[in-house]
């Protein structure tokens, strides 16, 4: 006999969804207003992954929310961890079929996880792998949130239950996907969220100076990073495309207002690469920078990639580039990078997957997420 059974409606996730936005579900109709934060607070305090877990929840109610939803989150097609368990990388994949991944790094005084907000970068950043794949589309809240809520059960099975640090540093410039970032952000950083705070939070940037100004007016409180890699725009311009668009005399007013409106310090980031930006007198320049801004300075070697032939200054050239900074620079640290037995460093990732390309080192790279 001939099978004429009709599919249903497909069901979505409601992982990626605010409390409002719960809360106007068809099947909370009629429901008190706080029902939607505890199926919030299920969804991404608790990381339910079943409707029958809210047990503070009638059955009635789970039965009508499992009918047109599920608490999916995106699949992850592969892992890998470097030695000594120090990276972990997580490739996840999309329903179109792309591919993208995101890191979890591990310190003795800190877990952090490198979540990616775009598959590929449009900006192509001449150390960057994610930038040589330019970009194929922005994430969306569901796609984000899942690589946070997948990754901080991992640290779960792990045994660590205490506060991570959270990047957007991954693949992809995070302002260029500007309100699924924002929205995100408020997710995470709300009562049913995963209480991950201004001080553990950063975005960043190749620096958008428009909308560096929109999100110093948002309430939200994160953490602000400027990939800058060089004080002149020449070098900047060639390293870096952005600048021939948003020149440094083009950013720097906008750090400066974001520091004042939000009375947070924003940190330049510099990736030190052999040759081209690591002369002292670049260190002179990139100090006079920061006072003028009232900026930290975070150096890393630049991790060298396949894709790029530049290359990391040596340890020595380094540590004299550091220590011509400290005299005149208001703050300055220097990153030892993890996961590059991996490609997990910042800069490294590039996985071809089926008719997907990710990589993580979008628009933080060289920022320090590895260090």
């Amino acid at each position: 006999m001939k099978d004429t059974t009709r599919p249903g409606p497909a069901r979505t996730s409601l992982v990626g969804l605010g409390a409002e936005e719960i809360a106007a579900l068809p099947a909370l109709a009629g429901q008190p207003p706080f029902r939607a934060r505890q199926i919030a607070a299920w969804i991404y305090r608790k990381g339910a992954l079943e409707f029958s877990a809210m047990t503070n929840l009638s059955g009635a109610l789970r039965g009508r929310l499992a009918e047109g939803h599920t608490l999916e989150r995106l699949p992850v097609l592969a892992r890998e961890t470097a030695p000594y368990g120090s990276a972990r990388k997580f490739l996840f994949g999309t329903q179109d079929g792309r591919t993208f991944e995101a890191v979890l790094l591990r310190a003795l005084d800190r877990d952090t996880i490198c979540a990616s907000t775009q598959i590929g970068c449009a900006w192509r950043c001449a150390f960057c792998a994610t930038g040589a794949m330019g970009w194929q589309r922005d994430l969306t809240p569901h796609e984000i949130l899942s690589q946070v809520l997948v990754i901080r059960d991992a640290l779960r099975e792990l045994g660590t239950e205490g506060f991570f640090n959270l990047v957007f540093m991954g693949m992809g410039e995070p302002l260029a996907n500007y309100d699924a970032l924002v929205h995100s952000i408020r997710v995470l950083q709300s009562d049913f969220g995963l209480g991950v705070g201004r001080r553990r939070m950063t975005v960043s940037t190749v620096g958008l100076p428009d909308r560096i100004r929109q999100l110093s007016h948002e309430k939200v409180a994160v953490r602000l990073a400027i990939s800058l890699n060089a004080t002149d725009n020449e070098t900047r311009s060639k390293l870096m495309p952005v600048n021939r668009v948003h020149p440094i005399e083009a950013l720097l007013p906008a750090v400066i207002e974001y520091r004042e409106r939000t009375g947070q310090r924003v940190t330049f980031e510099y990736v030190l690469i052999d040759g081209v930006n690591d002369s002292l007198e670049d260190a002179r320049r990139l100090a006079q920078l920061a006072r003028q801004c009232d900026c930290k300075i975070n150096l890393i070697r630049l991790n060298a990639h396949p894709l790029s032939a530049l290359r990391p200054p040596s340890a020595e050239r380094a540590t004299a580039f550091y220590d011509e900074l400290l005299p005149i620079a208001p703050a300055v640290t220097i990153r030892e990078s993890r996961g590059q037995e991996i490609l997990a460093a910042c800069g490294q990732l590039s996985t071809a997957y089926g008719t997907g390309t990710a990589g993580a080192g979008g628009a933080g790279t060289g920022s320090g997420a590895s260090g």
